[in-house]
């Protein structure tokens, strides 16, 4: 399940996280998927998900916890099982 991942949360290596609607990044941002592979006092890395590089450069970002819930909206996965796509039916079920 999908969580609202909020100002003054912290995130552990191997979480797992994407942008949410309403974030300032753009829409092919909402689509990937990503994996938390650092994290120090003040921000964390993530890099895209394997298999869903489209490119032959990994898509990797920095991203500042100051930044978070401010000019950057993120969720993170909370549930116990590996994250699995939701389907259509799914994600249109849980904007109502």
């Amino acid at each position: 399940m999908w969580k609202s991942f909020n100002t003054g949360d912290k995130v552990l290596e191997g979480d797992t996280i994407r942008y949410r609607l309403g974030s300032t990044h753009p829409l092919s941002s909402l689509d990937k998927i990503f994996d938390v592979i650092k994290t120090e006092q003040h921000y964390f890395e993530i890099v895209e998900r394997n298999g869903q590089v489209c490119c032959d450069e990994e898509d990797r970002r920095i991203i500042k916890y100051m930044d978070v819930g401010y000019h950057i909206n993120l969720e993170i996965w909370s549930g116990k099982e590996p994250y699995l796509r939701e389907t259509k039916n799914e994600q249109m079920g849980n904007r109502r």
